[in-house]
Formats: C-alpha cells, sequence, structure tokens
C-alpha cells in the first residue's frame, strides 16, 4: 500500500517551476493510480509558508519537514512516495526510513555525483547522490537526520546520458553500480546483487531520466519486482517546460509500474 507525500518546492522556494510538479501529478491522478482497493492513497502536504530561510539553510528545514513526514508514512505501513521539485529531497526521505540495511536505485539523467571541488554551479542539486554516499555536506545529511552514509556499494546508477566532467572520473574511482541509458543489459544482474546486500531500497526516479529511455516503466517494475522499496522519490518534473503533456503522461506510467506487472 502506497501513500503520498507532496514536497513542492524548488531550490527551498515553494510552487515556482519543478515546485509546480507535484501539484500537478496530484492533480493528473497520482493518488488514484497509487491506489488501494479503489481507495486514492492518502496524501500529505509539506508546506511553509512562513519559511524564511534561504538557500542551504531551506533545504535543511524542508528535508527536516519532509523527514517526519516519511517517518509517519512508514509507521501507517504505507510506502511513501515522495513527490518533490528537487532531487535533494532524497536525504529527508532516507532520514525517515527507518535505519536498517538500506540500498538506493537512482534513476536519473544526470549522475547528481558532483561535490563541491567539482561542480562548477555549486548547486546542491548536482550533489544529491554524493551526499547521500557521505562525499560531501556530511554536516547538512546529518541535521536533516540521514545519520549514516550509503556504501557506494549499494547504490545503483542507472539511466544516466548527461555526465560532467569531475564526475566521471568520481564514478569511475568509485564502487557505484554504473548503467548509462544506452547500456541497461546489465541492470537485472546489478539488482540481484544488491539484493543480497540490503533489506530494502530507496527509488530515485528523476524524471528528466524518461527522456532517453525505451520503456522506462518497465525499469521500474523491474525494480519493484526484485527488491522490497521502502520509499520512493519522483522529482524534477516542471509542468512549464510541458505544454503537450506528454511529460507528464510518461512520468503517470511510470507511477503507474509502482503497482502493476509491465511487460
Amino acid at each position: 500500500m502506497y501513500s503520498i507525500v507532496e514536497v513542492p518546492f524548488h531550490l527551498g522556494m515553494e510552487g515556482i517551476a519543478a515546485g509546480k510538479g507535484p501539484e500537478r501529478l496530484l492533480r493528473s491522478g497520482a493518488d488514484r493510480i497509487l491506489a488501494h482497493r479503489s481507495i486514492p492513497a492518502p496524501v500529505t502536504h509539506v508546506r511553509m509558508r512562513d519559511l524564511r530561510s534561504r538557500g542551504l539553510d531551506a533545504v535543511l528545514d524542508i528535508n527536516r519537514m519532509l523527514r517526519y513526514a516519511v517517518k509517519d508514512a512508514v509507521e501507517q505501513e504505507t510506502v511513501p512516495v515522495v513527490l518533490a521539485g528537487n532531487c535533494n529531497s532524497c536525504l529527508g526521505t532516507l532520514a525517515g526510513i527507518p535505519e536498517a540495511r538500506t540500498g538506493v536505485v537512482w534513476f536519473d539523467r544526470h549522475p547528481d555525483f558532483h561535490t563541491p571541488e567539482t561542480s562548477r554551479s555549486g548547486n546542491v542539486e548536482g550533489m544529491s547522490l554524493a551526499i547521500v554516499a557521505g562525499h560531501c555536506h556530511a554536516d547538512l545529511r546529518e541535521r536533516v537526520g540521514m545519520t549514516e552514509a550509503i556504501a557506494e556499494e549499494n547504490i545503483v546508477l542507472a539511466g544516466i546520458f548527461d555526465v560532467e566532467p569531475g564526475e566521471r572520473e568520481r564514478l569511475e574511482a568509485s564502487w557505484v553500480s554504473v548503467h548509462a541509458s544506452d547500456s541497461l543489459g546489465l541492470l537485472p544482474v546489478a539488482l540481484d546483487r544488491l539484493r543480497d546486500r540490503v533489506d530494502s531500497v530507496y527509488l530515485h526516479i528523476d524524471t528528466d531520466f524518461l527522456e532517453r529511455v525505451e520503456r522506462p516503466e518497465r525499469l521500474i517494475a523491474l525494480v519493484r519486482e526484485t527488491l522490497p522499496v521502502a520509499a520512493v522519490g519522483v522529482t524534477n518534473y516542471n509542468p512549464e517546460l510541458d505544454p503537450s503533456g506528454e511529460w507528464e503522461r510518461a512520468i503517470l506510467s511510470a507511477i503507474a509500474a509502482l503497482v502493476s506487472v509491465t511487460h
């Protein structure tokens, strides 16, 4: 049984750019897609209208709120599906999952594996997976409540096709299992191996990976059918860039793969 946590923020600001994506997906029936016995998935809204912090402080405050929302969802014996503007929502989501042997399956166009030393922009979004792996911003991760980083060998990164200098070298030197968008044949093997090392996984779906992967819903169904999923993140959908609704329909199909068998 699934529940939904809506986190309508982009870079700490509410309801702009990708921060509009969660509400749009809810209006289009994401809760009904995840229905249990014809009852729509319950929705928790993370709202911080009086948020005065900016930058990393705002990211911290939002993720702390998200942590408690995810924790409550897990205690209600549901699998939280976090509809969020940004990928840094992974921190609050992972912090809300009970500490255990947790792995990460991360679908993304970009690896998000920069550190402040390699990033040209300095944008924390491009560092999200590196933070999860314990490579940078440890203080931010720990203050959110994610006390332990995820071991590199327990991370599967798939669907990437836009890798920047610095990230490529860091990935090649890591134990992360990396699968480019045009080379996904060994992904089932990687997931099988991950199953032997973890009790459950956080499944991260940055929606920009949908652009170049054929039948992405099959990949999401594969994860669900191979590993226990503790929580899901669906991020980075900006409806302003989707006038035809094509991207939205692809995202909803991906979400549907969480509950249906796809052949």
